[in-house]
């Protein structure tokens, strides 16, 4: 019973809510055809003209009365196409007086909704049921692909119209050299021979009592030879300008004022200041790289700090047991707080240090060090030139971000603001940040690996360029200018490194480092020969510079012919054998490739399970043309 009870509680409270809801629909004033749309609506009238120019450009009037039936409807919005290239400038919208004509104004928006449409959102947030509102829509339009040379195909009444039309009067205004002109009207691809319309002078006139919704009316409009032409927009063309002059303002810096820190390299014998090969590799491309690190493994071993294991077959043998053994307790006073670091930490377990015992445990060290060298040879750039460097590479930028959305506020309307050119920032700063890396590795690249990496650059931003001439709709800009548009704003990147310029002191440093960097690369064979002479163990203390300069692969070929010693650090005595130059020399760079990868191997952190979602999804819709016209476009309610 009390089951019963409260069922018979449940059915009353339900009854008494639909009961309450009816109500309040009938006090708004929700009569049952409304059911059929929230947004529904028709035209009471539709007058639209076209002034028609031989360019192919055009003024579009529409005069519309608006009768809205929906019981949601707070206005109405106009889909204009441009689909096929077209243009469209100067969209505006206004309230209109029906018996004097004049415009007041309204409230509107202009978006981007659709990608082939710029859509006209009339309306505020009051309901507008039951209502008969007047509206005026201007703007010009400009076909840039016509599909005949001497024809226009016109859509003048569009087929995405979701309202029924009453009293449509479609007028348009020609230039001379009109020879016929025909309309087709009814639904979207109708077959139909059309029919011929009588020009008034230079002007048609079109009435129909009635279309149903998505319908629309099609003109051909058929002209004498070469009347008709295309018109190009030249508005993109001006910030074009503005965009070379920049670039030339660029080129002008660079050679008044940011062209002080050419190198005069200072030939050497040795190392500069005793300056260790760590530094020098940073030095040389501004970055510490892995080779660099372990470079002091054999800088100290050529000091007498420590001796190398390499194992006498270890082309044969795991390269994991190659072992570091400590001769000297610590180093010196006076060396470099990251070196005694370093070396304090690669001997922490003990006298011997197999590499493969670092594995994943000597990263942490490494990147101290890193930053520590990086700390102490910091500033080596003028802060000024690199100010103005970044100034230039963000008006490259911006000359791409920025030209769409100033057209589509200038030219199309002010209230159409657009946001997606301003990604274009973001591989803008891709293409200048490794241009501005490339530029430091001229020193140390080849030019061929250095043109090599220039032309990869270029393909990069030439992708970037294709992927925003394809993406950014060309009614906004047109392909030619947007394609030049990419060419300058990238030279402009990519060039602007030029702009940043080594401090005197970084200088200074440079001809020193450059100037021993000559002395690899250049001595001839007799001067090494009698360098050995005075120095066996000279081949060993250069191979570490030559190999964070870049130059390794030269220095080694340089003593093929010549005949040297074993490196006193080595652990294995050749004194009852043949030492072999070349197997030996493999032997280290087996080694040294082990000991760079073992000291910045870092364990692998297990990968984070998750996973993400996304999508979305926009109805509504709109219909499309005939004939293959320009124009027209649709009316949705909302």
């Amino acid at each position: 019973m009390k089951i019963l009870k409260k069922i018979r509680y449940i059915f009353f409270a339900a009854a008494i809510f639909i009961s309450a809801t009816a109500t309040l629909l009938l006090q708004n004033g929700t009569p049952a055809a409304y059911a059929a749309g929230a947004y529904d609506f028709e035209f009471t009238e539709f007058n639209v003209t076209y002034d028609i120019r031989a360019d192919r450009t055009m003024d579009v009037t529409m005069d519309l009365g608006v009768h809205y039936k929906g019981y949601d409807s707070t206005g109405f919005m106009h889909d204009i196409p441009v689909n096929s290239g077209d243009r469209v400038r100067r969209v505006s919208a206004y309230a209109l007086d029906r018996t004097g004509g004049t415009e007041h104004s309204v409230t509107y928006k202009v978006r981007q909704e659709f990608k082939d449409f710029i859509t006209v959102d009339i309306g505020d947030n009051s309901k507008k049921t039951g209502q008969t509102q007047y509206y005026r829509i201007k703007y010009e339009y400009a076909i840039t692909k016509p599909a005949d040379k001497n024809a226009i195909f016109l859509n003048a009444v569009g087929f995405g119209s979701e309202a029924p039309m009453q009293n449509v009067t479609v007028v348009l205004n020609l230039p001379d050299g009109l020879t016929s002109a025909k309309y087709f009207s009814g639904l979207k691809d109708t077959e139909s021979a059309g029919v011929n319309v009588k020009p008034v002078g230079n002007t048609v006139t079109l009435k129909l009592e009635h279309l149903n919704a998505k319908q629309g009316v099609t003109f051909q409009l058929d002209f004498e030879e070469g009347v008709l032409t295309t018109k190009t927009d030249l508005t993109p063309y001006w910030i074009i300008i503005v965009a070379c002059v920049v670039l030339a303002l660029l080129f002008a810096l660079k050679f008044l004022i940011f062209n002080k820190d050419g190198l005069a390299p200072v030939v050497n014998l040795q190392a500069p200041n005793d300056m260790d090969p760590l530094v020098m590799g940073k030095l040389i491309d501004n970055k510490v790289h892995k080779s660099d690190v372990t470079s002091l493994i054999y800088y100290w071993a050529n000091k007498g700090y420590i001796k190398i294991d390499l194992k006498e077959n270890a082309a044969h043998k795991s390269e994991n047991d190659i072992e570091l053994i400590r001769i000297r307790k610590s180093l010196p006073e006076g060396a470099p707080a990251y070196q005694i670091k370093m070396y304090t930490n690669l001997f922490a377990t003990g006298e011997i240090v197999k590499i493969s015992d670092l594995t994943y445990k000597f990263y942490g060290t490494v990147e101290n060090v890193t930053r520590e060298v990086n700390a102490e040879n910091s500033r080596l750039y003028s802060g000024k030139s690199m100010a103005v460097a970044v100034l230039f590479a963000l008006a490259g930028a911006l000359f791409m971000a920025l030209t769409p959305i100033i057209l589509a506020l200038t030219t199309i309307s002010g209230k159409l603001f657009i946001i997606a050119p301003l990604f274009m920032i973001v591989p803008s700063f891709v293409i200048f940040a490794l241009s501005q890396t490339l530029r430091s590795y001229r020193l140390k690249f080849k030019k061929g690996k250095l043109a090599l990496c220039y032309a990869g650059i270029a393909l990069l931003a030439a992708a970037f360029s294709l992927v925003y001439v394809l993406l950014l709709p060309s009614y906004y800009v047109e392909t030619m200018p947007k394609i030049i548009l990419c060419i300058v704003g990238f030279a402009i990147i990519m060039l602007s490194s030029l702009i940043i310029s080594r401090t005197k002191k970084y200088t200074e440093k440079l001809n020193h480092i450059m100037g021993f960097r000559e002395f690899i690369v250049y001595t001839e064979k007799e001067k090494l020969e009698l360098m050995l002479e005075k120095n066996p163990e000279f081949y060993y203390q250069v191979l570490p510079y030559a190999i964070v300069l870049g130059v390794s692969d030269i220095w080694e070929h340089k003593f093929d012919a010549i005949t040297v010693a074993p490196p006193s650090w080595t652990t294995r005595s050749y004194a009852d054998g043949v030492f072999d130059f070349i197997i030996f020399n493999a032997a280290m760079r087996r080694a040294n490739m082990h000991m760079t990868t073992a000291f910045a191997s870092r364990p692998q952190s297990s990968p984070s399970s998750g996973s993400f979602s996304g999508g979305g999804s926009h109805g509504g819709g709109f219909g499309g043309f005939s004939g293959g016209g320009h124009g027209g476009g649709g009316f949705r309610g909302r």
